[in-house]
């Protein structure tokens, strides 16, 4: 299958690279850490903490997901087991399945900078406000790349609402360009976004969402993860297995 042609959209911001893991862009200073902060009234600075581990740290920042936007609490560990087993069938071997169940747990992480009276909306959003969730994917790079420990899953939280044909955002990625683990994450986000209740509309079934996945493959979704994602949700027990592996993943140790 042809890789799509980039397609012209003078609304999203301009594109940068994917990153490369032996020879990283120095972005200091550029447009992607030019996230704009959410206006907060000043607040008593604690003392500096020395040393914090990193499941404590990747913990704390998936609450302040859930605390900004309780209706969605359990998304962020829900769509990390299932990015994991997806990754997992895909054969990542256990460093890079670390690393793909951390960026799944802070791929929204970005949402902590957006107004909360948004987020709890009821119901539908304004084009406006539609923007300025949008921007979450901006706010969550740009966070993740200021913290070095945790700069590995910037890349996925800036592009996991890229789309293959390019009609994505923020940048407007195409294809194969878009990182691996983005294009995971964004399956899993799916799925479990189709199959959760929203206040705008009701859940679907795993069969339903999944023929959505299927529909939407070489468009919206890499063609060979939703492919590879088929017999795992066809499966016998699949769903106790992603609710078993969702209840612990927050606690499995930083370095499994």
């Amino acid at each position: 299958m042809k890789t799509p042609k980039p397609q012209c959209r003078p609304e999203i911001a301009p594109k940068f690279d994917a990153f490369d893991s032996a020879t990283e862009r120095k972005l200091t200073g550029s447009a992607w850490f030019m996230a704009e902060p959410r206006d907060v009234a000043a607040q008593t600075v604690p003392a500096p903490v020395t040393e914090c581990p990193l499941s404590t740290l990747v913990g704390e920042l998936v609450s302040q997901v859930d605390a900004a936007d309780p209706s969605q609490a359990g998304h962020a560990v829900r769509v990390a087991a299932l990015a994991t087993m997806l990754g997992s069938s895909i054969g990542m071997d256990a460093a890079e399945l670390r690393q793909l169940r951390i960026a799944a747990l802070l791929h929204d992480v970005g949402k902590i900078l957006v107004p909360t009276e948004i987020l709890r909306k009821a119901g539908p959003l304004t084009v406006a406000e539609a923007s300025t969730v949008r921007r979450h994917t901006v706010y969550g790079g740009t966070i993740l790349r200021r913290i070095p420990v945790l700069a590995f899953a910037a890349s996925t939280a800036r592009w996991h609402h890229e789309r293959w044909d390019g009609l994505g955002y923020p940048d407007g990625m195409v294809g194969t360009d878009i990182p691996l683990h983005a294009r995971v994450v964004s399956v899993a986000d799916a799925l479990d976004a189709m199959t959760s209740v929203r206040a705008y509309r009701p859940a679907i079934s795993l069969e339903a969402a999944f023929f959505e996945l299927e529909a939407q493959s070489g468009a919206q979704f890499d063609p060979l993860i939703v492919a590879a994602f088929g017999p795992l949700v066809g499966a016998n027990g699949f769903r106790d297995s992603w609710d078993n592996l969702a209840n612990k993943i927050e606690a499995l140790p930083a370095a499994a």
